[in-house]
């Protein structure tokens, strides 16, 4: 059945590219926004998982984006490069896998040293780049280092967001600090807290986005735009933000999603009423999964808001969509995973090298080039969406590699796939760990400083949840010591 989706898949590409070298690919350049969730889980989405739970158990409506990916293909098996954001958006913004990138583990607010990133080879194609939202990696706050490697220094013509880690613990910014972080939202250099004050954030970062789009386009419509779009859904919130009088975790808006869609500049809500709206649909859920529930569904009415703007400027079929989240779901600042099944049918969690940790979902919508209502269950890997960017930015498709462990050089940069390692800051009980996928195949192990390194080896496709190692089985010694090498090979890189 996985060759045979991997045909289909294949089949609709080659049927687009014949019937479209005609289509975006061949007439100019497109415009593309990579659109990066905040700890939404593989199974968070209806496309994935949400759609096909059991009548009865709670279920997140995610419309817009089930239609995304009904425009475009979905990739099942996507996985991230860590299992925690820092590392992973590192990873995503240089192309480079974590056995070489300059920011590993769990480095909140740590500069990266790499000047290559997606912004710059965008840039360089003759795109306007633009990044909004959770930036996280910049220096600063919690590292307590000089801010070296803000987005206008790593290739992004203009920055709207947060840069402070854990700013993305609030949908509400505010003038403060939190063990060092600023918790006030940036424009370019210059604080610009005083317009985003008392708006909910998935609300401001897309009313901001639109307005960019617009602007473009009635200034400079022959130039491709590439928008690095990283929103803080679901991440958890915390009670520590002095500003709300409603204190709960999770934080939802104050107010419907305005049907007519946001529009810049938007207007603060009523301080009573931040933090308080529950979608109707969750109402009679238990409260930190309605609020779980409504924060996801608000953002993909943001999803909806944007895609209906761009058909509005008539951009839509010119523009490149591309959606995933940093890492797995989190069981932190009130969200429970467990609820709605968040991890879809697999076991671990955000700061895992297990399957719930580390797969994501993914879509890439592409009119004209990419078949609408594929499937692609080959996996990959997100520091190689530098590799799929340039060559889109060149007028060619390139699939995402079929293998996660593969071994392939691309002028933007060196990209190893399938090797992750990742570790906890403050000593998780899983300590160092490593993963590699090869094929259907997975190999891994914890504790490893500890001692506790035992290779577990495990075929995803036939046993997603990881239920049964086949370490131990006669028939698999060859391919778990081929497997053992490269997890050797590659230790503390």
């Amino acid at each position: 059945m996985k060759r045979l989706r991997r045909m289909v898949f294949l089949l609709g590409v080659c049927l687009a590219l014949t019937c479209s070298a005609l289509g975006t690919v061949g007439s100019g350049k497109p415009n593309i926004i990579f659109i990066l969730a905040d700890d939404l889980g593989w199974g968070d989405t209806g496309f994935n998982w949400q759609n096909a739970r059991a009548e009865g158990l709670p279920h997140i409506k995610t419309p817009n984006l089930d239609r995304l990916a009904a425009s475009g293909v979905t990739l099942t098996d996507h996985y991230c490069a860590a299992p925690v954001c820092a590392p992973s958006r590192a990873s995503i913004l240089t192309g480079q896998r974590q056995g070489e990138c300059s920011l590993r583990d769990n480095c909140f607010d740590r500069a990266f040293s790499e000047t290559n990133t997606l912004g710059t080879v965008m840039r360089e194609h003759g795109y306007a780049t633009w990044a909004v939202g959770k930036w996280g990696i910049a220096g600063g706050g919690e590292s307590g280092e000089s801010v070296t490697s803000h987005p206008l220094d790593r290739g992004f013509d203009y920055y709207y967001g947060f840069l402070d880690h854990l700013a993305g613990h609030t949908y509400y910014h505010y003038r403060g600090y939190v063990r060092g972080a600023y918790m006030g939202i940036t424009e370019n250099r210059t604080d610009a807290t005083e317009g985003a004050e008392g708006i909910y954030s998935t609300d401001l970062f897309t009313a901001k986005v639109k307005q960019l789009a617009s602007d473009h386009v009635a200034t400079a419509p022959d130039q491709p735009f590439f928008l690095y779009f990283a929103i803080n859904t679901i991440h958890g919130s915390s009670r520590s933000d002095d500003t709300l009088l409603h204190k709960e975790r999770l934080h939802v808006p104050g107010r419907p999603y305005p049907a007519e869609g946001v529009s810049w500049p938007l207007e603060k809500e009523q301080l009573e009423l931040r933090n308080t709206w529950i979608g109707p649909q969750y109402r009679s859920l238990p409260a930190p999964a309605a609020r779980y529930a409504t924060a996801i569904t608000r953002f993909d009415d943001a999803i909806g808001d944007l895609m209906r703007h761009l058909e509005k400027l008539g951009i839509a079929d010119k523009t490149i969509i591309i959606f995933t989240s940093d890492n797995g779901p989190a069981d932190a600042n009130g969200a429970d995973p467990r609820t709605f099944g968040s991890a879809g049918p697999f076991d671990g969690l955000k700061r895992d090298v297990f399957e719930g940790g580390m797969r994501v979902p993914a879509i890439i919508r592409w009119p004209g080039v990419i078949a609408a209502g594929t499937v692609d269950s080959s996996p990959s890997q997100s520091q190689a969406w530098m590799r799929f960017l340039g060559a889109a930015a060149e007028g060619r498709y390139e699939p995402m590699p079929s293998e996660v462990y593969t071994q392939y050089e691309y002028p933007y940069g060196s990209s190893s796939g399938g090797f992750r390692e990742f570790a906890e800051r403050k000593g998780d009980v899983r300590g160092l760990q490593q993963m590699v996928r090869v094929g259907d195949w997975v190999a891994l192990r914890t504790r490893i400083r500890e001692g506790g390194a035992k290779v577990r080896l495990y075929n995803v496709a036939e046993d997603p949840f990881q239920s049964c190692d086949r370490s131990g089985d006669a028939d698999q010694q060859s391919r778990l010591a081929e497997m053992t090498a490269i997890l050797d090979e590659r230790l503390g890189e």
